[in-house]
């Protein structure tokens, strides 16, 4: 950089005015060692300089030692407050709330009255997004679950196929869905039969087993899902435990 000075004019009383107003606001030390540094850049004597800015001279030559380690934070005086160190604010804690309503998801940030919807109709784009937000931690398993009516085993399992196979892995490939029509009275009655058996008699009331037991009873392509799915609309799994109770009760009541 070429030296400027004697084409600069200079003001002796804005200098002061300006010198004073900095005093006031950076410290004087720290604006000492500011108008140090300039001089030294523009090639100033540095014992001279330490004498005009009242700073002993050893300390003025590790001042400008620190600058070469440091960088900027050797303008900071390390026995006060005052520092050109950056201040890090404590973050506030990102809350993420998600709600199902009537007709959308509702992704609420730190109770802001800003929100994401998400129609539910919007399958895919419900999935992606709320995959996305449990994947980084941002909603639990167990809500984007129950959000998407899953069981925690196959969202976590979409969650993985999400981020190794992309979006459209998440598309339901079937030919049609699995209508609630197909679940005709008599489809109904044999999962609700099958149920009672299985809680009577101690056998496991998941819908995975209850599926295959009916699949290989009547030759049927029942998915495990949409079993659970009915079995949930049904409130079955809301009885298991009563149901098997009220059966032994029956049986003593009968044998007095």
């Amino acid at each position: 950089m070429l030296n400027c000075l004697d084409e600069l004019v200079f003001s002796k009383v804005h200098s002061e005015n300006r010198i004073k107003k900095a005093y006031n606001l950076l410290g004087e030390n720290i604006v000492n060692k500011i108008i140090g540094f300039a001089l030294f850049l523009l090639g100033a004597n540095r014992e001279k300089i330490a004498e005009k800015i009242n700073i002993p001279t050893g300390t003025f030559l590790s001042f400008l030692t620190r600058i070469d380690n440091i960088g900027i934070s050797a303008f900071g005086d390390r026995r006060s407050s005052t520092s050109f160190q950056v201040k890090q604010t404590k973050s506030q804690k990102l809350c993420v709330t998600l709600k199902k309503e009537e007709n959308n998801f509702s992704i609420q940030f730190n109770n802001d009255d800003k929100t994401i919807a998400l129609p539910i109709n919007n399958s895919l784009q419900a999935k992606v997004v709320l995959l996305t937000f449990l994947k980084n931690g941002l909603l639990s398993l167990a809500a984007v679950s129950q959000a998407l009516n899953f069981s925690t085993v196959h969202t976590r399992q979409l969650c993985e196929k999400l981020y190794s196979e992309d979006a459209h892995s998440l598309i339901d490939k079937r030919k049609g869905q699995l209508k609630d029509y197909t679940y005709t009275p008599d489809i109904k009655a044999e999962i609700i039969k099958q149920f009672a058996v299985n809680a009577v008699t101690g056998a496991s009331t998941s819908s995975q087993i209850i599926s295959k037991q009916l699949n290989d009873e009547h030759n049927l392509k029942l998915s495990d899902r949409s079993v659970r799915s009915h079995m949930r609309k049904l409130g079955l799994q809301k009885i298991a435990k009563s149901l098997s109770i009220e059966v032994n009760k029956v049986k003593k009541s009968s044998k007095i």
